[in-house]
């Protein structure tokens, strides 16, 4: 495991961290933001479309996603690696330039064949690079302010949550899908690919190494705790990283994703029209923005090994509300919980990893790290797709969330803390 630094300097405040750095910052929450294409939220928002334009069942699409999403887990092993080996602003141009050809093809989605390959497309450049592109150079840019540095990179994302689910149902009653998968890609490709250089220009504030000092204090043989980074081989033999992937990134990527993957059907049958449930976004993005932010102060306080246990609560009680939602009130708690459920998580996984293994080889790591990741995301909507074709109630697939979800707070407390096998 890589240490810290034994005497690290004095933490700016967050004010003046996003004064000087606000470029870096508009850059990475950009990149989260059009991540969005490749994300489950997005595209089930065309579910109800794609599934009646191809006679699908809910089991069927689930499957088709499933092994989209698997094959380019597989892929973002190998592709991850690119990180390590190419610069943050040409890597970024050419990850932002995939996902808006992906994004593109799927306007032209008109068979099965060409639904599977447009969602494997999809969910390798958005899902998987466009996230790991990002969130990497973050990592690796700041040490003292990492926590909050990675937290104000993942806003996009909830501007995202809360904007495109409303933007996409009212457009929907506008145009046909497909308009909406061809032009959107192309205005975001003319608005920020220009201006992607000039954004993650380094600036003397970035007290990380990067990849670029990374590789030279590598080669001259100075480097510093950040910079001696464990390999991939390396990591896989520490089972503190399969506690991390299993309990901080498998479990609850089974979770979300099964829940917004079949969010529309959800809400038909909870008997809610779709503006409605679409509205309760903003709750959502507002909770996952407090839940990021709060996340990366406490990473920067007290390390994202001594918080990564407690912050699963959130996803229980999502859980536990969507069980029990028959209101407004409910749902509202609900969508609150859910989004600082996904809020609290990503900053303190990136944190985590690295602190424990460095940032040297940090894209390998997290390519190894992403697809286990995107794996488990393939099989929810498949088996909440063939338990809702099968005739299990909401009431069941929920309930059994729900024992994940618990799992999921008692076995990473048992492992980090009773168990003490986590040392900073």
């Amino acid at each position: 495991m890589v240490k810290p630094a034994s005497t690290p300097l004095p933490v700016p405040s967050t004010y003046a961290f996003v004064m000087h750095e606000w470029r870096f910052l508009i850059y990475g929450i950009l990149m989260s933001l059009w991540s969005s294409f490749g994300q489950t939220f997005f595209i089930s928002l065309f579910s109800a479309e794609i599934r009646a334009e191809l006679a699908l069942t809910h089991g069927e699409f689930g499957s088709y996603y499933a092994l989209a999403t698997t094959a380019s887990a597989v892929c973002l092993y190998w592709v991850g690696k690119l990180a390590d080996t190419v610069g943050v602003p040409r890597l970024s141009v050419m990850t932002l330039g995939a996902v808006c050809l992906a994004a593109m093809h799927f306007s032209f989605v008109f068979s099965v064949a060409s639904l599977t390959i447009g969602l494997f497309l999809l969910r390798l450049t958005g899902q998987g690079m466009m996230y790991h592109v990002y969130s990497t150079a973050v990592a690796r840019r700041y040490q003292q302010v990492r926590g909050r540095a990675l937290a104000f990179s993942g806003f996009g994302m909830n501007i995202g949550e809360a904007v495109f689910p409303i933007l996409v149902i009212f457009l929907l009653g506008m145009v046909e899908w497909r308009v909406i998968w061809l032009v959107l890609p192309l205005c975001v490709l003319a608005s920020f690919g220009p201006f992607i250089p000039y954004l993650t220009q380094r600036t003397s504030f970035q007290d990380g190494p990067g990849r670029q000092k990374n590789t030279a204090a590598h080669q001259t043989g100075q480097p510093n705790p950040e910079q001696t980074g464990m390999r991939r081989e390396q990591v896989i033999k520490d089972p503190i990283f399969w506690s991390v992937i299993i309990w901080l990134m498998m479990i609850p990527g089974f979770i979300i994703t099964g829940i917004f993957f079949h969010q529309i059907h959800i809400a038909q049958l909870k008997d809610v029209p779709l503006w409605v449930w679409s509205s309760y976004y903003i709750w959502y993005a507002l909770a996952a923005v407090g839940g990021a932010f709060i996340s990366g102060m406490l990473i920067d306080r007290f390390t994202a090994h001594r918080i990564a246990a407690s912050v699963q609560v959130f996803l229980l009680l999502a859980c536990l509300l969507l069980l029990a939602a028959d209101g407004a009130v409910m749902l509202g708690l609900f969508f609150i919980c859910f989004g600082a459920s996904g809020g609290v998580m990503q900053p303190v996984i990136n944190a985590l990893l690295a602190e424990r293994y460095g940032t040297r080889w940090l894209g390998e790591i997290k390519a190894l790290a992403s697809p286990l990741n995107v794996f488990s995301s393939a099989l929810s909507p498949v088996v909440m797709g063939m338990m809702f074709d099968a005739g299990y109630m909401l009431q069941s697939i929920v309930a059994f969330l729900s024992v994940l979800a618990a799992l999921n707070v008692v076995m990473p407390f048992i492992w980090f803390n009773l168990l003490r096998r986590v040392t900073v």
